[in-house]
């Protein structure tokens, strides 16, 4: 028996069916599309943290070596330049020590010194940026004098009484006539560790250069310094933290706009 269909009827359910269709779509097409980024988020995640921990451990360590003369033009662009009081600071580089020369002119007075250091630890990264070193020696006093004709002899006293009755080396004493430099004292004292802060003088463009690469420690040798050097794979490839979503909240297409 043939059934008859009414055009009428037959166009009110194709438009229900159009219509049921369409919701169906939608509603398919947004779970699609919310299932799509949701797995491309956890999946790209996955390969840039997987991809950045990787890089990072890949190289470990690189050596750089400075030559005497590089060491001595960073210290007098990013100290000596910086610091008003200092007249000169550079360094003879041997196996294992250094020698250390210092040339200032503070409280009226003009001191020029040297002294032998062990360099025990040198850090610069995003963090940190010390130098740490270690008194194996008298200081020498090559330079000494004032513009007041009775500070010379009574400095030199003290340095005498130093070394004679309280059996300490006077550098301790010279440190301390420096004065702070924006409220912190130029160097640090303990002992006869010496410690110098030294990004106090390091412009920002320097200290982003340490976000891609930090010096975890150094070794000095004969007029040359050899520096441990550790790439930041990460942040050279412009991936930053490796936890960090790739695909952000933006990013989703059934995000509400503001």
């Amino acid at each position: 028996m043939a059934r008859r269909v009414y055009i009428g009827k037959l166009n009110n359910m194709t438009n229900n069916s159009d219509n049921f269709d369409t919701l169906a779509y939608d509603n398919t097409t947004a779970s699609l599309l919310e299932s799509l980024f949701i797995g491309w988020q956890s999946t790209l995640g996955k390969i840039k943290h997987s991809y950045a921990t990787t890089a990072d451990t890949l190289v470990d360590e690189v050596l750089v070596t400075l030559s005497q003369d590089q060491v001595n033009d960073a210290l007098n662009r990013f100290v000596v330049d910086n610091v008003r009081l200092l007249l000169d600071l550079h360094l003879e580089l041997f196996d294992d020590h250094l020698r250390l020369y210092c040339t200032a002119d503070l409280l009226g007075l003009h001191l020029s010194v040297a002294s032998d250091f062990k360099l025990t630890q040198i850090r610069l990264d995003r963090h940190v940026q010390r130098l740490v070193f270690e008194q194996i020696s008298d200081t020498d006093i090559i330079e000494l004098y004032a513009k007041s004709w009775w500070k010379t002899p009574a400095i030199k006293f003290a340095i005498k009484t130093y070394r004679t009755l309280l059996k300490k080396d006077p550098l301790p004493f010279l440190l301390s006539l420096s004065p702070k430099l924006k409220g912190l004292p130029f160097v640090e004292y303990k002992g006869n560790i010496i410690y110098l802060e030294i990004g106090r003088w390091f412009p920002q463009s320097f200290k982003d250069y340490l976000k891609k690469a930090q010096v975890n420690s150094g070794v000095v040798k004969k007029e040359q310094l050899l520096l441990k050097v550790q790439p930041n794979f990460a942040d050279i490839l412009s991936f930053g933290d490796p936890n960090a979503d790739i695909i952000t909240e933006k990013d989703n297409p059934n995000a509400v706009k503001d």
